[in-house]
């Protein structure tokens, strides 16, 4: 059985930023690599800029599409099939160091769900501090780690799930993702008090509901502007945007990255 240690990977590596614990790589694929069946020594997160493949687990198959991200458990077996070339991905890793030094602890990675779209909103600010290495990037990089992996975040799953009204928001919100939804269609539709929803929902998503709103519908941006000939007027459109102007302001202070500057990655 293959195991891949710290920073190691079956692409090429084209860049690689150390952070104290955090092992951020960017990873090509531009020829085909070994398939076989293989775990990675690390908690890491991946996610996919460019290709793709088909990422199979014991019992599952991922579709590995732009966009998406895929959540690597320490010692978790997997293997790579049908990869696109090229294929670009980011990988987030985090060491046994990172989790001492913030006193978390490593279980709270395996809580972590590829369809919360903070995650792959946070891989990319991630990756832009690690462009811009500054003399803040490691301290900026930690943090953004961290308040995925905070603590009210494991008390929450300690204490049990959540209120049904929070899945019912949070489904509505994903399902009509293009539109602007009002604070009364999603109390009324998850049969509470508007209050409720507005007091309660940052208890469950460490933010606001317009801001959880907005970074769903820049986390759906990502796919499209991998695809050829659309252009931002379109995706701003398409992503329920006033217009363009507003999707690129969003876009920034969500990722970190212009979206012209994405659409080049």
């Amino acid at each position: 059985m293959l195991t891949l240690e710290t920073g190691q990977y079956l692409g090429s590596t084209k860049r690689r930023y150390y952070a104290e614990g955090v092992v951020v790589s960017e990873i090509e694929y531009r020829q085909k690599v070994f398939e076989g069946w293989h775990f990675h020594k690390n908690n890491h997160l991946t996610l996919i800029v460019n290709g793709g493949n088909k990422e199979q687990r014991k019992h599952t198959e991922i579709d590995a599409s732009p966009g998406a991200v895929i959540i690597y458990n320490s010692g978790e077996l997997h293997r790579n099939l049908e990869t696109f070339h090229p294929s670009m991905n980011i990988n987030i890793e985090l060491e046994d160091l990172f989790f001492a030094n913030h006193s978390l602890e490593p279980a709270w990675f395996h809580h972590l769900s590829a369809g919360n779209p903070e995650l792959k909103l946070s891989a990319l600010r991630v990756y832009r501090e690690c462009l811009g290495n500054d003399a803040q990037s490691v301290i900026a990089i930690h943090s953004i780690i961290v308040n995925l992996l905070s603590p009210h975040r494991g008390d929450r799953l300690r204490h049990g799930p959540p209120p049904r009204w929070v899945r019912q928001v949070k489904e509505l919100i994903h399902d009509r993702w293009r539109e602007t939804l009002s604070l009364k269609v999603l109390a009324a539709a998850a049969g509470v008090h508007p209050v409720t929803v507005s007091k309660n929902f940052p208890r469950y998503f460490s933010c606001s509901v317009g801001e959880y709103m907005r970074r769903v519908k820049v986390e759906k941006s990502l796919q499209l502007m991998k695809q050829k000939n659309t252009t931002l007027t379109e995706i701003a459109l398409q992503c329920g945007f006033a217009d363009q102007s507003h999707f690129i302001r969003t876009f920034k202070a969500a990722t970190g990255f212009l979206p012209k500057e994405f659409k080049k990655l």
